[in-house]
């Protein structure tokens, strides 16, 4: 009798375990409810269709090797669909239209703007059948004169003409578009930090809390490059990304990356580029695109920071025919373009990858999320990096970062005379020439 109540006590056991388990392993999956911000969201994976873009490109307008002639012809022959020109101090209104060179800064040049007929047949694609590359109008590279690399690009604006810009300084032309109309992208700001040379300073206080309030305080501030030509200066400019969007997202705003080939010469084309998905390739879709985020920042190459030799792509970079949220399930699912070698799909949040599967379900990662969650795929035509997906949840705000404070010195009254002190063209110089002895000495 004993014995009998025993095993009626062990199979009710097994069966309330049993009946149980599923419960049991929700609970351990987590149980958030996720909303996925998908930057793709508009996308008409069945309709819409990708297009290559390079939005940072030189001519003989200021520092590049080429006519503006020239250099669209070699865009237009290597098949892109979508190119700015944006010279440094030097607004394009069109590539048939003419411009104002600076004197010293282009070597006293003639910057000849294309025929008509030329652009005509480039813009319309009419040797092309009919897929015509678009101009990007109103596109410059600011702070053309500074020593300390601090570039910034304009799109869609009338400002920057000329203008010298200052030494380590983003602020001002960014503040500057945001006053006459527009929008700015940070360029190469690796080349500003050094953190090619010393990749800890993407992490450190400084550099998030100086670009973190740029952002912050500045919609019209789009993004900035995470790849610039073959990524030597921008390695380590993923990372501050990811630092950046730590404490971005959760004043209400993401971060949009580019990857650019920034090119002067033939050798840049082709190197860095944007793959943008649109119904039609417009400017106007373009410029929308370029505020939402409906593209990708892509490259042949890849360098990293721990010493590990770098990657350089041949053939087509993945990509993705679909991507589908589910919202109730709190999944992403990757389609990966077929006709085009993925070897590696990673997914990033808060700068660590957590998974490597084309589909992921957050409630398996909860521990590990915060704001935000992105993908990078690899493959041997080279990399491409997804924009951020932020994440919304009850409890979120106990995970957050607030944006670190500035250092003493750059506060204050005291902190405005330094300011203008290392914002000067004669700190800069100086700045520029202790940089280069170093270099000499091998010290950095």
């Amino acid at each position: 009798m004993k014995l009998k109540k025993v095993l009626s006590v062990i199979t009710c056991t097994t069966l309330l375990f049993t009946a149980f388990s599923p419960l049991m392993s929700a609970y351990a999956a987590g149980e958030t409810d996720y909303t996925i911000v998908n930057p793709y969201d508009c996308v008409d994976w069945d309709k819409w269709d990708y297009y290559k873009a390079n939005l940072h490109t030189h001519s003989v307008a200021s520092d590049g090797d080429l006519s503006i002639t020239d250099m669209v012809e070699l865009y237009y022959s290597l098949d892109y669909d979508i190119l700015a020109m944006t010279d440094h101090g030097v607004i394009n209104y069109g590539w048939n239209k003419p411009r104002q060179t600076n004197g010293i800064f282009n070597y006293f040049r003639k910057a000849d703007p294309m025929s008509d007929e030329d652009y005509l047949r480039i813009t319309t694609g009419s040797d092309r059948n009919g897929r015509g590359m678009i101009d990007i109008t109103r596109g410059i590279e600011m702070n053309m004169a500074v020593m300390t690399k601090t570039h910034v690009n304009g799109y869609f604006t009338d400002y920057g003409q000329a203008v010298w810009g200052n030494e380590n300084d983003y602020r001002s032309s960014v503040a500057a578009v945001d006053r006459y109309g527009g929008f700015t992208v940070l360029n190469h700001v690796g080349d500003w930090v050094n953190s090619n040379n010393f990749p800890e300073r993407s992490h450190q206080d400084f550099y998030i809390s100086y670009f973190a309030n740029i952002f912050k305080d500045y919609k019209s501030c789009l993004g900035m490059e995470i790849i610039n030509n073959t990524d030597s200066v921008t390695r380590a400019d993923r990372a501050l990304w990811d630092e950046l969007l730590q404490v971005v997202i959760p004043t209400g705003r993401n971060i949009i990356v580019f990857a650019d080939d920034d090119s002067e010469y033939v050798s840049d084309v082709g190197r860095s580029f944007e793959y943008f998905l649109l119904p039609e390739n417009t400017e106007e879709n373009v410029k929308q695109a370029m505020q939402v985020g409906n593209f990708f920042a892509c490259s042949k190459f890849q360098k990293y920071t721990d010493g590990t030799p770098g990657f350089e792509g041949n053939g087509e970079v993945p990509l993705v025919s679909n991507i589908k949220v589910d919202q109730k399930d709190n999944t992403i699912e990757l389609t990966l373009d077929s006709r085009r070698d993925c070897s590696s799909v990673k997914w990033i949040a808060d700068g660590k990858v957590i998974s490597t599967d084309t589909k992921i379900d957050l409630n398996d990662y909860e521990d590990q999320l915060g704001c935000y969650i992105r993908f990078e795929l690899m493959g041997e035509g080279g990399v491409t990096y997804s924009q951020a997906f932020e994440l919304r949840y009850d409890g979120r705000e106990a995970k957050e970062k607030d944006i670190p404070e500035m250092p003493w010195l750059f506060t204050g009254p005291l902190g405005d005379k330094f300011t203008r002190l290392i914002q000067s063209h004669s700190f800069g110089i100086i700045q520029f020439l202790v940089e280069k002895i170093a270099n000499l000495l091998g010290i950095i």
